[in-house]
């Protein structure tokens, strides 16, 4: 299709295998049960204005005591019940984890006696165990469960769907692997995963899963069998018969639940809104902000009774601290910006590490290679953590607060003097084989003077250490976030440079679980590049809203310096690397100012007349993939002025693809469809609308629920037209179903129901599709000589998928979609090399545009944060 253009920045997850530089595209591609191809499609945000879902809209609604359709009321349900769930499973994550962790580290302590190398080999033996299974559940049953999940969160709310992202097989193997992976010693954490498990709540809550319903006189009917469970499934949302299936509405539930998420993960309500509005939603607005808000209060408030048993939005998340004094001198405040500045560097510098770092990792089409791979991530880590201790670590003794505490680690210390009563700890050992989160407060808490818990080189060791960890387990294939290991190391690393504070200003009232805090934050800032939100969910997290004022400096100070080092964040990096993916930023590039909408629309767009043969529909549904056709208008009266027609709709490929699959078809004269469409004939919305095509009209909303529902890109394909069957039918000699009469001039006549007429086939009757009731009346257009920065603007702020490009005559010249604004981005200003494409193409192709590198699309699902 003309794309001959290169990206000079491999995917990101291109892992350097040099082997496929010489591969065919046919080699590429194994066997469809090795290596099958994933493929990204644009959702449809905006609903298709018919004519037929017009005069539905216009139906009067009846009344009912608890609102006017009970719509409201049932969205409301759903909302609450994702927070439910989700904070739900948040407390099972958590907990589960914990008592993992705390077992193993009771178990290594008790096998310490026999010999630190057995107590080494079991802890290796669990933790591997752990996450080998984590990592086959991702590779061999469902990829799009690996890393944190947030990225691709991001892509879908902003118009993408993204294969297999929100399966029930990839939710289940979200939390369990989750759990696994977070127990097994990697530095992994969990708050990423949370965002991506709120959002396939709320996904899972608001999917069909292949019922149609359809409210009759008789009540509401499904398609699907009958069985005894029909009842107690029927009071399942998803069996609702209210008409919020749709992309539009399941993005404003997944919002809502992806901001759950990370309130759950931080006890922060508030913070979940924000982190959603500033990061995961590319669409905002009062409504969804209002749903976020309850959302994330009923997981907060369910986390809070599981834990508490008291609903509460008061009490501190995960990483809560105690011990530190309000207060802080003005002086202070320079030594806030050294670790500010320190933290956000520091960030940066594993992002550009890990991009590094990425290219030689093995690709997808090795699995068993990345099934090695996080096994060898585990046992490095955990002998790093055995061994860093052993010989490194300081044995100090616990003093009287801290007696009773199991969170303090012997390790290798001598036992207790039964003299005089003193108990030792390993204060490295304690820091590495604790429950993370408990760490973290451990950190925050610090106050100053000289009974500090960790001494200032094993606050060294551990954060350099962690950081080393952190990178290499930053990219393995299994669900994990990178939320947890960055506050962690910001943590350990302010504490340290607290402590030294300490010594350089004996007389300042240093207080390095402040500087701890300030750290983890700037750490956070350097590797993520938020700030409204990050500054809420620190203050909400840690309840340490006196603590505001360097909360805010180690923002600012953290992504001003970080920007100099690694211009985009985490997940920013991310999406510029997934080819196949196309995010659209909320600003519009500087590029696209001196160009307009004909240098970057996609030429000679493929169109239909309003009337069209099957043959013709057909024939192009197999020879393309477009999934967005324009619909000419031909008239006597304008056939010598207008002769390319004029532009009166747009039918999408779903929709036909419907109609043919239900036989809505008519029977016209074959050489009507040449002929300009008589006037009076050009106009059907004094039409009555029948029932059945009420139906048709139901059913096309909900297409992608019944057809193919995870992989939406399947059904462009050309295996799809060849299940409809339709070769036979136009190869019978006798006359299939078709709707309606025909006229004399070739238009039908009276509704569109489905009857079989008696009368055999004439040889110059042909089957053809009437696209009128169906098709979309007034699709968004734009001249030619408009801006593509202004058409940048439009597309993104309408959410739209396809945009018609006209002339002075309403004539269609081109066509933009998200994947054409794409590659002007990544092209311009070289738009004279350009190539004329035979036609426009959607995002429906596959992950992986050309570039220097050829992968395997399975690629873009490992190792996304």
């Amino acid at each position: 299709m003309g794309e001959n253009t290169e990206v000079e920045v491999p995917l990101l997850m291109d892992q350097g295998n040099d082997d496929n530089l010489n591969d065919s595209p046919d080699e590429l591609y194994e066997s469809q049960q090795q290596q099958e191809e994933f493929g990204v499609e644009s959702l449809d945000y905006e609903p298709i204005h018919s004519v037929v879902y017009a005069k539905k809209k216009r139906r009067q609604q009846p009344r009912k005591i608890y609102g006017y359709t009970g719509v409201t009321l049932a969205k409301w349900t759903i909302t609450i019940l994702i927070g439910i769930l989700v904070g739900v499973v948040a407390y099972i994550i958590e907990s589960s984890q914990e008592v993992l962790i705390t077992f193993k580290k009771d178990w290594t302590q008790k096998m310490i006696g026999n010999g630190l190398g057995l107590a080494f080999l079991g802890y290796a033996t669990f933790g591997i165990m752990l996450v080998l299974v984590s990592s086959c559940l991702v590779i061999f049953w469902a990829p799009a469960a690996a890393g944190g999940g947030v990225t691709f969160v991001m892509a879908y709310l902003n118009g993408n769907d993204i294969p297999d992202f929100f399966r029930p097989s990839t939710l289940f193997t979200k939390i369990f692997g989750t759990i696994c992976t977070v127990s097994s010693g990697l530095p992994i954490g969990q708050e990423g995963p949370l965002v991506h498990i709120g959002a396939a709540i709320a996904s899972s809550l608001t999917w069909m899963y292949g019922r149609v319903p359809l409210r009759t006189k008789e009540g509401t009917s499904s398609r699907s069998p009958r069985d005894c469970w029909e009842w107690l499934s029927g009071i399942l949302p998803q069996n609702w018969p209210f008409n919020f299936y749709n992309d539009r509405d399941r993005r404003e539930f997944i919002s809502a639940g992806a901001a759950a998420g990370l309130a759950a993960a931080f006890g922060a309500p508030i913070g979940g809104v924000l982190f959603s509005l500033e990061e995961a939603s590319s669409f905002w607005s009062r409504k969804v902000m209002w749903r976020a808000l309850l959302c994330t209060s009923c997981a907060t408030m369910v986390l809070s009774w599981l834990h508490e048993r008291q609903f509460s939005l008061s009490l501190p998340g995960n990483i809560s601290f105690h011990g530190l004094q309000p207060e802080f001198d003005p002086q202070d405040i320079p030594l806030f910006v050294v670790t500010s500045l320190s933290a956000g560097v520091l960030g940066a510098c594993l992002n550009n590490i890990h991009d590094w770092l990425s290219q030689y990792r093995p690709s997808s089409r090795h699995k068993s290679l990345r099934v090695v791979e996080a096994c060898l991530a585990t046992l490095v880590s955990v002998a790093i953590i055995f061994l860093l201790p052993h010989f490194f670590g300081q044995c100090l003794p616990m003093q009287d607060e801290q007696k009773g505490d199991e969170y303090w680690f012997q390790y290798t210390c001598p036992k207790v003097n039964m003299d005089t009563g003193v108990a030792y700890y390993n204060d490295l050992a304690t820091l590495f084989f604790s429950v993370p989160h408990q760490t973290i407060q451990q950190l925050l808490a610090l106050a100053g003077g000289e009974n500090s818990p960790f001494t200032i080189p094993s606050l060294a060791i551990h954060s350099g250490s962690f950081l080393l960890l952190f990178i290499l387990a930053y990219g393995v294939a299994t669900p994990g976030g990178i939320f947890m290991p960055s506050i962690m190391v910001g943590a350990s690393f302010g504490a340290c440079l607290g402590r030294i504070y300490e010594i350089f200003f004996p007389l300042g009232t240093v207080q390095p679980g402040l500087h701890a805090l300030v750290g983890a934050t700037a750490m956070l800032g350097g590797v993520f590049r938020t700030s409204i939100s990050l500054v809420v969910i620190m203050v909400e997290g840690t309840g340490g809203i006196d603590f505001i004022l360097p909360v805010i400096v180690a923002i600012v100070l953290s992504n001003w310096a970080a920007y100099h080092i690694h211009s985009a964040g985490a997940y920013e990096s991310d999406l510029e690397h997934l080819g196949g993916v196309c995010f659209l930023q909320s600003e519009a590039p500087h590029k696209l100012i001196s160009v307009t909408a004909a240098d970057i629309m996609a030429h000679n767009v493929i169109c239909f007349n309003e009337i069209v043969s099957v043959r013709e529909v057909v024939k192009i549904l197999r020879e393309t993939s477009h999934n967005g056709f324009p619909v000419l208008r031909f008239t006597s009266s304008e056939l010598t002025s207008h002769p390319d027609g004029q532009l009166v709709g747009l039918i999408l490929r779903h929709q036909i693809m419907l109609l043919l699959e239900e036989r809505a078809l008519i029977e016209v004269d074959s050489i009507a469809l040449t002929r300009p469409l008589s006037y009076r004939f050009a106009n059907v919305r004094e039409t009555r609308i029948t029932r059945e095509q009420s139906y048709l009209e139901h059913a096309m909303q909900v297409y992608h629920h019944n057809h193919h529902p995870h992989r939406r890109y399947l059904n462009s394909k050309p295996e799809a037209v060849d299940e409809l069957e339709i070769d036979g039918l136009l190869q019978e000699d006798s006359s299939p179903d078709v709707n309606g009469d025909i006229a004399s001039d070739g238009a039908p006549e009276g509704s569109a129901a489905v009857k079989k007429p008696n009368h055999p086939t004439v040889p110059d009757k042909e089957l053809a599709l009437d696209l009128r009731p169906w098709m979309n009346r007034a699709p968004i257009t734009v001249r030619a000589e408009c801006s593509a920065r202004r058409v940048y603007i439009i597309f993104r702020t309408l959410g739209l998928r396809h945009l018609c490009v006209t002339d002075y005559n309403n004539s269609v010249i081109g066509m933009i979609t998200r994947k054409d604004i794409a590659e002007a981005e990544n092209s311009l200003p070289v738009v004279e090399s350009w190539t004329p494409r035979l036609a426009y193409m959607d995002s429906s192709r596959s992950f992986g545009r050309a570039s220097y590198r050829e992968k395997t699309p399975q690629d873009v699902f490992f190792s996304v944060p």
